[in-house]
């Protein structure tokens, strides 16, 4: 069983959210995408990948298990990636969206990223970060949806216990939440719909000016029960 709950807060920077957020328990897709800001269509962009990735990911990537996923995930990743470039209003090479993306399947959790949107798991109340930033110290990004070149997205396996619980952001939150605020937030709320509340709260008390968007899944909660906090 899979709890979630999904948030989206506006900004201050810009007049449109250019965050995009998806979840499918069915299909066991979860992703968001930041449209990067200053760039052309930025949100149409970040939709795009929230249309187009989880659904090619679904199609394309069976069992959670042999060497072929990270290859597989590898290849949609730089199919889309094309397709943004192809398609793109402005010319190849001027729009982008950053993006994280979680696929959850028989106890197990493929996490795909480009860019600085993270993805985070807890257990036992310690926090992991799932993805490493693919930006330089002074906040560009190295790697996105979008972007000139070879694509090369983050992609890891993860086993899942009973009770973790995941959080997918957009860099709006981790601009004025740090990962301890992020870890005690994330694991003691009483349920996934109050932890993206206060992460949300958190981010704005701490300075946050930008889009802020999560998705934070519960797994393997059973019905009727309440979450774990």
């Amino acid at each position: 069983m899979i709890h979630h709950a999904v948030l989206t807060d506006a900004g201050r920077r810009r007049g449109e959210n250019e965050d995009r957020v998806a979840a499918d328990v069915g299909s066991g897709t979860f992703i968001v995408a930041d449209g990067m800001g200053g760039l052309a269509d930025a949100g149409t962009t970040a939709q795009m990948v929230v249309d187009e990735l989880p659904v090619r990911l679904s199609d394309r990537v069976g069992e959670l298990t042999g060497p072929d996923v990270v290859d597989l995930a590898t290849a949609v990743a730089a199919e889309l990636n094309e397709q943004v470039r192809r398609t793109a209003r402005c010319g190849a090479g001027n729009t982008g969206a950053a993006a994280a993306l979680l696929l959850v399947r028989a106890g197990r959790a493929l996490a795909v990223h480009l860019g600085d949107s993270r993805i985070y798991l807890t257990r036992g109340g310690r926090l992991r970060r799932l993805t490493k930033d693919h930006a330089l110290p002074a906040g560009q990004l190295t790697r996105f949806v979008g972007m000139n070149g070879v694509v090369r997205p983050g992609v890891s396996l993860h086993d899942l216990e009973a009770g973790d619980r995941m959080l997918l952001c957009t860099d709006g939150l981790t601009g004025g939440v740090d990962d301890y605020r992020v870890g005690a937030l994330l694991a003691t709320s009483s349920d996934v719909h109050v932890a993206c509340r206060s992460l949300v709260d958190a981010a704005r008390a701490g300075g946050s000016a930008d889009d802020i968007s999560m998705i934070a899944v519960e797994y393997g909660a059973r019905e009727g029960w309440p979450s774990r906090g």
